[in-house]
């Protein structure tokens, strides 16, 4: 039997899912503009499992949304997931939160397009055909009338994660391209995660780190000084 234990701090969204066998069998989400993922996190996983009855080493998988996203976010999940992973042995599951996003909604045909703004009008972004095949790799954009002519096809839809980039998109896209805004929540990781699971798809718990796709902003001080204090 698979038991699994779903998160997704990639947004503002602190999301905790456990699912059996590809059911759901517990959910937590709650939207926290103040990103109180570090309190939050820890003590909704021991909630759910307490509630079920369900230690740390009962769990098959820990499945978690990778990014890209808040960069505070994601490397609280990532520490909680390896905390729990490590001392148990359980395998590790990554789940890119664009994938997450786009697994959101149901298109009857086209692409979907999940967009998760970084700042301003640039966004984190990826393509997926029929079935979630990802077209390419994710990528950072500057997303306004221009992008969405080249390169978003009509028919297309985006999806989106919150209202203030819903309220934006609205503004960039003609009538031939659907808008749908959801959460980044980690119900939508349930079915994902459990084939990753039956494909026995795990992560090295020793080397794998979120999807960032820019440098993390502490990482660009950090060289700066270094430049600064050694010029080459």
């Amino acid at each position: 039997m698979s038991l699994i234990l779903n998160f997704e701090t990639s947004s503002k969204n602190c999301s905790v899912t456990l699912s059996s066998e590809g059911k759901l069998i517990s959910n937590f989400d709650l939207e926290d503009d103040k990103y109180r993922h570090s309190e939050l996190l820890t003590s909704t996983i021991k909630d759910i499992l307490n509630q079920n009855n369900i230690s740390a080493k009962d769990l098959s998988a820990v499945a978690i949304g990778i990014g890209p996203g808040s960069f505070t976010g994601l490397r609280i999940g990532f520490s909680v997931a390896k905390g729990l992973c490590y001392p148990h042995k359980i395998n590790l599951i990554g789940i890119s939160s664009l994938k997450i996003l786009a697994n959101s909604i149901k298109a009857d045909s086209g692409d979907i397009i999940p967009m998760i703004n970084d700042k301003g009008n640039f966004y984190y972004l990826s393509t997926f055909e029929n079935k979630l095949n990802e077209v390419g790799n994710p990528k950072l954009e500057q997303v306004d009338t221009n992008f969405i002519k080249k390169y978003i096809k009509d028919g297309s839809t985006i999806v989106v994660n919150s209202r203030d980039s819903f309220k934006y998109i609205s503004t960039v896209i003609n009538d031939q391209i659907k808008l749908i805004n959801k959460s980044i929540s980690s119900i939508n990781m349930i079915d994902l995660s459990y084939e990753s699971f039956l494909e026995k798809r795990f992560e090295d718990l020793a080397y794998y780190e979120p999807l960032y796709i820019k440098k993390p902003y502490v990482n660009w001080i950090f060289r700066t000084q270094a430049l600064f204090l050694h010029p080459q």
